[in-house]
């Protein structure tokens, strides 16, 4: 009986255990520290219970979880794990901020977690913050006396009471020219109110002549633009040759002809002045 009972429970713990695995899947997220989390520990989705912590391990200088959770989430890239502290005295759970959107992780997968700042690591933070400022108060503190001691303090408190009554007595002195002054602005300020006012359309007039005739040194420049660039293709036409003046700047053989032409013609002139009964044959009946 004792045999057979013992089969049975074996039996029982095993078809649950094979139970179990067919519900679950199991993912690896990876942690740079877990804060005490153990084996066990709630696994929780979006606020609800989905599983548990199946295996905690160090690798190297990262915390490797292995988490068993229902086999109906799939974890996705969209979808945040983290370590995150529940209740005062700090106990931790697995958090997934599940999102079906992004791309599906595998189950081979090595997720990256997050470990949130609870409670006691916010507490130790501040115990080193007061620490800081206790020292700052403690430096402090040895300033003011360190000033009192060589009477520091006192004297710019005298010199600040000076300064203070020395610009009391300026402004008393200088009260009357401050009141000119403001009269001065004052009426300056109306006198251009005054100028503005009553020529108003010829100030508009003006804007609008400046307007027309940055509208026509536009237009100027356009044109200008435009003479430019085809002074520019006859020059480049010059340059290759093309036409009468092309060929006749490039070709140097037209040149020589046109000068010879030129010397022939001025060699004729000079013979018809010279001999002009050569050329000129005049009877008269």
């Amino acid at each position: 009986m004792l045999v057979a009972l013992a089969v049975t429970l074996w039996g029982v713990t095993w078809l649950k255990e094979l139970t179990l695995a067919r519900n679950v899947r199991v993912w690896t997220v990876s942690f740079p520290q877990t804060g005490g989390l153990a084996s066990s520990d709630e696994v929780q989705v979006n606020g609800l219970r989905k599983g548990n912590v199946d295996k905690v391990s160090l690798v190297e200088d990262h915390v490797v979880v292995n988490l068993a959770l229902s086999s109906d989430i799939t974890l996705t890239t969209d979808s945040r794990v983290s370590i995150r502290n529940v209740g005062l005295m700090g106990e931790k759970v697995i958090a997934v901020d599940y999102r079906a959107t992004g791309t599906p992780y595998g189950v081979r997968d090595t997720i990256p977690g997050v470990y949130e700042k609870g409670i006691p690591e916010v507490m130790a933070e501040m115990g080193a913050t007061v620490d800081a400022i206790t020292e700052l108060a403690t430096q402090l503190q040895n300033i003011a006396a360190s000033l009192e001691r060589s009477g520091s303090v006192d004297k710019t408190l005298s010199n600040f009471h000076r300064t203070s009554e020395e610009l009391k007595l300026a402004v008393s002195e200088n009260r009357a020219m401050l009141k000119e002054t403001m009269k001065n602005l004052n009426a300056a300020s109306r006198t251009a109110k005054s100028l503005t006012t009553d020529r108003e359309a010829q100030l508009r007039a003006t804007l609008d002549s400046f307007e027309r005739s940055a509208q026509g040194m536009e237009k100027l420049t356009v044109k200008l633009d435009s003479l430019r660039g085809t002074l520019q293709r006859v020059s480049n036409k010059i340059d290759d040759g093309d036409g009468s003046l092309g060929k006749l700047v490039n070709d140097p053989a037209l040149y020589n002809d046109a000068k010879d032409t030129v010397a022939e013609f001025r060699a004729l002139v000079a013979d018809i002045k010279k001999n002009p009964k050569k050329y000129i044959n005049l009877s008269v009946f």
